[in-house]
């Protein structure tokens, strides 16, 4: 069919794009009723649909295209020798169906899913029957012998069953709990202050990362089991001091930077006696990553990078780049294995954009399903830690405040952001990165960005500018937003004036786009500090407000709505002063921004007056004034255009309210 549409013309050629489109349709019908089908035609089916998938995805950008893009698709879908090879697209999620394409954008095409890969070739057992990660090009590789395929984990009546036995499970282990009380110690800290530890990590940390895998942790801690260790559990103690307003956790009582140092003490005893960094294992995994983390937000980002990079090396090592369900039964194991490696995966991606350096797991290094059943967490009711030093958790005053955590499907967003992240780093943010192939990206990061916005579950959406009373959200979710916003701005921030990967004239739309982006930024962090406070907040929120920082410190250069501008900006380095209590390495990006304010001679402390909050107002930058106002060095690419993109849409709806929509609180 591929040879018949290179060869039509007009309309005989549409004729077949609109044939092959239907047909492709009703190909992939009769293959899903495939599904129940005997063992040995599964395997078949996945690869069919999965063909199917492809070629409909084509066909569909084929409709979109215009003749000369028409042509340059097809030439490139036939090789020399009559091979049809359908071009590899961007973004790899998988909707169910074709979306229809949003106004102004074509639709974005359909992607294979990873979970339909096969890892059997990366699966290598050695004589003693032990499972390692070595892949088919390995000298110690030693393939798997054939076992039948575990087609009972595809059927959605099992998947049921494994989903209330980890949830009744997780019920369990929480009244088991309060069994820990009876323990003088827990890894050699009084039980009463572990227990106050320990619940600061399960309210705060645990659910940005969802690396602990509560059930088994706190059960193993009782019966010293394989998935909680001394290591660890002095990890966690120390990343969660800094949140805990007790003298008995600094060595300084009026350092809060304090807060923790003999657990980061301990913790580089253990690693060093205990060889851990040569033995790798999932607790050790899980301990580096929370002090990698912990250890960039404090400003010793060395230590972090390294110890960070550690953990991504054991998850190679252990083979959790590779799904478990292929290799056990368990699922408890599974649901631990996927909720590590995606917790590192995250871990990897915020990383590399905090420091700017190269990400360990790429796209292409992986095949680890986002299903996690254990949903016992995700409408568990949230409400604001107690500031009091108690140890054992207490119900909320008023429950009509309550909200659900939605932890899992926030965490599974957050994953799916990521992987955008990976694609964004890769393409803007490496060394070999340029402008032609930069700019050859920017609509397909945007629709992917775009795609993921309007997938999002009602339940995680979060626009305070749209009503005058916001509705609570939890923090975790106000953290992927800001995320989301931030990497608005990371892809279009390189093509404006002072960027790395400038152009010769000044792209309006850029502008528009970082404006938005960081006005929503301020805004949800201002509602984050009002709310909850910023000296409990994560690393991540100060590195999205630091990229908010970036643009409104250069909209403020201008001489368009200077007042407004500056307003947002001295709103949001309040949040930085407020987010280096618990994160001290803030202070250098926040530094950063006071330097380049400095620079562009503004003064914060004037008295700003109100800034224009009427909805509606037509905000325009003056956007040669910024674009004179740095240095630009030409590019010699002089007719670069980039007159489509995502948030136009978003532009027009909230018509850069966000900035100024919290007066009323004021």
């Amino acid at each position: 069919m591929i040879f018949q549409l290179r060869q039509g013309l007009g309309d005989n050629r549409n004729h077949w794009l609109k044939h092959a489109y239907h047909a492709g349709q009703r190909r992939s019908d009769v293959m899903l009723h495939g599904q129940d089908a005997v063992i040995a035609r599964v395997k078949i089916i996945i690869k069919l649909e999965r063909d199917a998938s492809a070629l409909k995805a084509f066909i569909v950008t084929l409709r979109q295209s215009d003749a000369e893009k028409r042509e340059q698709l097809l030439s490139s879908a036939v090789d020399n020798n009559g091979n049809v090879i359908l071009p590899e697209l961007v973004n790899d999620a998988t909707p169910k169906q074709t979306q229809p394409p949003s106004i102004g954008l074509p639709s974005q095409p359909a992607i294979v899913s990873d979970d339909e890969l096969d890892i059997a070739n990366f699966v290598s057992v050695d004589d003693s029957g032990e499972t390692n990660s070595f892949g088919p090009s390995s000298a110690l590789y030693n393939p798997t012998k054939n076992s039948p395929d575990k087609i009972t984990q595809c059927d959605p009546a099992w998947i049921e069953n494994v989903k209330n036995s980890l949830i009744a499970n997780a019920a369990l282990q929480r009244h088991l709990e309060y069994g820990l009380m009876k323990h003088p110690t827990i890894a050699g800290v009084p039980t009463e202050l572990a227990m106050h530890l320990l619940n600061l990590h399960w309210d705060r940390q645990h659910h940005t990362f969802l690396l602990t895998y509560r059930p088994a942790v706190m059960r193993d801690l009782q019966c010293s089991g394989q998935y909680c260790s001394t290591f660890m559990l002095n990890a966690i103690f120390a990343c969660c001091s800094k949140f805990s307003p007790r003298p008995e956790v600094r060595e300084d009582p009026g350092d809060p930077s304090s807060a923790g140092l003999r657990f980061f003490n301990r913790c580089d005893e253990l690693l060093a006696q205990n060889s851990l960094l040569m033995r790798p294992h999932i607790t050790t995994i899980v301990g580096l990553l929370l002090l990698g983390s912990t250890y960039n937000a404090r400003g010793e980002t060395s230590k972090g990078w390294l110890y960070t990079g550690y953990a991504l090396r054991m998850v190679y090592d252990l083979g959790l780049h590779l799904d478990p369900k292929q290799t056990t039964d368990n699922s408890e194991e599974i649901e631990i294995k996927r909720r590590v490696f995606w917790g590192a995966f995250v871990c990897d991606k915020l990383q590399s954009l905090y420091l700017g350096r190269p990400v360990a797991i790429n796209l292409c290094d992986y095949q680890v399903s986002r299903e996690f059943l254990d949903l016992y967490e995700e409408t568990e009711p949230f409400h604001l830690p107690s500031s009091t030093v108690e140890s054992t958790p207490s119900l909320p005053r008023n429950m009509d405040d309550m909200v659900p955590r939605y932890s899992v499907s926030t965490f599974q967003q957050l994953c799916l952001l990521s992987k955008i992240m990976t694609t964004i780093i890769n393409r803007f943010y490496v060394v070999g990165a340029t402008f032609s192939n930069a700019q050859n990206s920017l609509l397909k990061i945007e629709q992917a960005l775009q795609k993921w916005r309007e997938d999002l579950a009602p339940e995680l959406d979060f626009q305070p500018w749209t009503s005058a009373r916001t509705q609570a959200q939890t923090p975790n979710i106000m953290v992927l937003h800001n995320l989301y916003y931030s990497l608005i701005i990371l892809v279009h921030r390189p093509f404006i004036s002072d960027g790395h990967l400038r152009s010769t004239g000044t792209p309006s739309r850029s502008w528009e786009q970082c404006t938005v982006a960081a006005r929503c930024i301020t805004s949800i962090a201002s509602v984050y500090k009002s709310t909850y406070e910023l000296t409990g907040a994560p690393y991540v929120l100060a590195y999205t407000v630091y990229v908010a920082c970036t643009i409104h410190v250069r909209n403020a250069a201008s001489q368009s709505h200077k007042d407004e501008h500056l307003d947002l900006l001295r709103r949001s380095l309040e949040c930085l002063d407020e987010l280096c209590i618990a994160n001290p390495g803030v202070a250098k990006p926040a530094n950063s921004i006071r330097r380049l304010i400095e620079a562009s001679r503004l003064n914060l402390t004037v008295d700003l007056g109100e800034p224009n909050s009427a909805i509606g107002t037509d905000i325009s930058l003056d956007l040669d004034a910024i674009h004179n106002s740095f240095n630009t060095t030409e590019w010699p690419y002089q007719n670069y255009d980039m007159s489509t993109g995502m948030l136009t849409t978003v532009y027009h709806s909230i018509h850069y309210l966000a900035g100024s929509m919290y007066q009323h609180r004021h």
